[in-house]
């Protein structure tokens, strides 16, 4: 935090800006994000969602169940001795295909959970950068009504959305920066390449074909 507080200060040194740390404000993005209505509305769309998802799954839990218990019988019918060879052949083949069947009915509820819940969470990470996005505009909208320098985000969020929040458009740099970095460019066509070692070239013998 202390590092941030001394960056903070060398970009309003550097901008000339007077008093300029008087309008440093800070922002809990996190806390702002958890306390806005509509981060409520969506995680109760999202939980319900969810629901509807576990609703789904049961419905074919139990469909496998059923299969799963004529497999069972099929299995010791297969085996029951009491019963004619043939008889025994017909369950036993009627017990592959219901062997079959409830694999097939085990892959298709993973692929079903995985597919819903990957769904899922394309919803809630598109709802949750739509909410960033709003109170981020929020923050700029306020902070130049209100005439502060620069509003900066003192939450664990901070990597998502970046330190500074907002910063008043006469701090900006960028252009200083480069004009100072550019005027340090060399005549590339007189002095070579800039990352040439300064180092020529060993030179070739050239062939004559033999002659002397």
């Amino acid at each position: 935090m202390q590092k941030i507080i001394q960056l903070v200060a060398f970009v309003f040194l550097l901008a000339g800006a007077v008093n300029a740390a008087e309008k440093i404000v800070f922002i809990d993005l996190e806390r702002v994000f958890d306390g806005f209505y509509k981060t409520q509305l969506a995680k109760e769309k999202v939980a319900v969602q969810q629901q509807d998802i576990e609703k789904e799954k049961q419905v074919m839990v139990e469909e496998m169940s059923v299969i799963s218990g004529a497999v069972d019988s099929l299995k010791k019918e297969a085996r029951d001795a009491t019963l004619t060879e043939e008889i025994r052949d017909s369950k036993r083949l009627l017990y592959e295909e219901r062997l079959l069947e409830l694999r097939n009915k085990q892959k298709a509820i993973e692929e079903f959970t995985t597919r819903r819940q990957q769904q899922l969470q394309v919803q809630v990470t598109r709802m949750s950068q739509t909410i960033m996005d709003e109170i981020r505009q929020t923050v700029v909208e306020y902070a130049k009504n209100e005439g502060l320098q620069a509003v900066v985000d003192n939450s664990s969020r901070r990597a998502a959305i970046g330190v500074f929040i907002y910063t008043h458009p006469d701090l900006e740099i960028t252009g200083a920066i480069l004009t100072v970095l550019n005027s340090k460019r060399p005549d590339v066509l007189k002095e070579g390449s800039l990352f040439d070692d300064g180092k020529k070239p060993e030179s070739k013998p050239v062939e004559d074909g033999g002659k002397s």
